[in-house]
């Protein structure tokens, strides 16, 4: 049976290089699921979801999130695509 791709126009083995806060590292498409904090997890795949979209090969930007306390936490974030 066909596994369903996590992102709609990409596929799970597509390699993309992610910098988040300076620090930058190679995975898949499918691989970015397991990343470790939250806030970087949602802006990356924020990213990789407007380059499948927009058919783009690199988005970068500054997400600002809020936790329960309202504490504002930004996240700068690269992706593109190998």
């Amino acid at each position: 049976m066909r596994t369903r791709s996590v992102i709609r126009g990409l596929k799970n083995s597509q390699p993309v290089r992610v910098i988040v806060n300076g620090v930058g590292f190679v995975t898949t498409v499918e691989g970015m699921t397991q990343m470790t904090f939250t806030e970087q997890r949602v802006a990356a795949w924020n990213a990789l979801e407007h380059i499948a979209r927009e058919k783009i090969t690199g988005f970068a930007y500054t997400s600002t999130f809020y936790n329960d306390r309202m504490e504002r936490t930004s996240v700068d974030v690269q992706v593109d695509l190998i």
